[in-house]
């Protein structure tokens, strides 16, 4: 009876070691496989997920992003004629002390923004968000900036601002941040940490930047130039029917060309290829901007590895005929390979760490 006591615990020992090496290699197929169709297709769609994990890029001719080339026969510069600041520089080097890479930066004294809890995507069109935003105070004791002369960066739609404050620590002394959040618990928290690290040249505003006047009622008195823009990761709204939600529109890129500074920088990102093809379209369609992708020396011709289920989706969603014109457009365009401020968003780095794609584009205002 010991000997048979003995076998029996031999072998839930090595039926429990068994277990844990199966679920061990379950979880890395996991992270590896996605079977949308079923198993029974899991021979043939390997090599396309093997090939998707390995690399998702092939690199066209980089070239440097000294100038950028326009038709007329001018040329935009890199750097800005009215301020040494450009924080599209493809400089990644950070601070050491940069509390706001982490996913939770400090401990909460207010428990107010211990836990947000909020809608991933807002209607931008809903009455509630109609009103103007607040405008901060640009001049007196309780100034939104320590200095407010300095070059002004503004991020629309920021979400949780932890880019921005960490490219307020980044640039700290040489420009100011404005992250503009139509989520108004997600812009409190963000100036909380802000005013909780004494970081004296980031700022946070709740409100709709694309309703009318919005943008002349914030800044129409801020006494320094503004010189770079960005709208990273907005909201896709994928349904024709809601695409007019999308943040950035025509009326928003008139705006912006309007008062952003010579040589000043619109930088636009999204994981998703037709958002970020449609924010560059209407870049493109502004004549006081030149696109300065394919200049810039991290630019790549970026082709997706598609395998026959995606290309059957691809043509059933490009059914509809195609400007020849834009079609040519489209396949001239380059993408950025890495993000030229040098700090990822927290979206930007979840699509990476799961072997997605960014498409990442820059655009310049030409000089006067």
């Amino acid at each position: 009876s010991a000997s048979r006591g003995t076998g029996f615990l031999t072998l839930a020992i090595g039926l429990v070691s068994l277990g844990q090496d199966m679920k061990a290699v379950a979880q890395r197929s996991r992270a590896v496989l996605c079977l949308p169709r079923g198993a029974a297709r899991l021979s043939s769609r390997i090599p396309t997920m093997l090939r998707r994990s390995s690399s998702r890029l092939r690199q066209g001719r980089v070239r440097p992003c000294s100038t950028v080339a326009l038709g007329g026969g001018g040329e935009v510069k890199s750097d800005l004629k009215t301020a040494s600041f450009d924080p599209f520089a493809f400089d990644s080097t950070m601070p050491k002390d940069n509390p706001f890479n982490k996913k939770q930066p400090i401990d909460h004294e207010d428990r107010e923004f211990a836990r947000v809890r909020t809608r991933q995507h807002v209607n931008p069109l809903a009455t509630q968000h109609q009103k103007l935003p607040e405008v901060p105070e640009w001049k007196g004791e309780n100034r939104a900036f320590h200095d407010p002369t300095l070059p002004l960066y503004i991020d629309l739609g920021c979400g949780s601002g932890r880019f921005i404050l960490q490219l307020a620590i980044k640039h700290a002394g040489r420009a100011n941040f404005l992250g503009v959040e139509i989520r108004e618990q997600l812009a409190k928290r963000a100036q909380y940490w802000s005013d909780e690290h004494n970081i004296s040249n980031a700022h946070f505003i709740s409100g709709n930047i694309n309703v009318y006047g919005a943008w002349d009622h914030i800044l129409k008195d801020y006494p320094g130039p503004i010189t770079a823009v960005s709208a990273l990761m907005p909201d896709p709204w994928f349904k024709k029917r809601h695409q007019k939600r999308r943040m950035l529109n025509s009326e928003l890129v008139k705006t912006i060309a309007t008062h952003l500074e010579p040589g000043g920088g619109i930088f636009i990102q999204s994981d998703i290829k037709a958002v970020a093809e449609d924010m560059r379209i209407k870049l493109c369609g502004e004549p006081r901007v030149v696109d300065a992708t394919n200049q810039c020396r991290s630019a790549a011709k970026i082709v997706e590895d598609m395998d026959e289920d995606d290309e059957d989706e691809k043509n059933n969603d490009n059914s509809e005929e195609v400007d020849p014109a834009l079609k040519e457009l489209r396949e001239s365009w380059y993408w950025l390979r890495e993000n030229p401020t040098g700090v990822a968003t927290e979206r930007e780095k979840y699509v990476e760490n799961e072997n997605g794609q960014v498409w990442r584009a820059l655009f310049r205002k030409k000089p006067v």
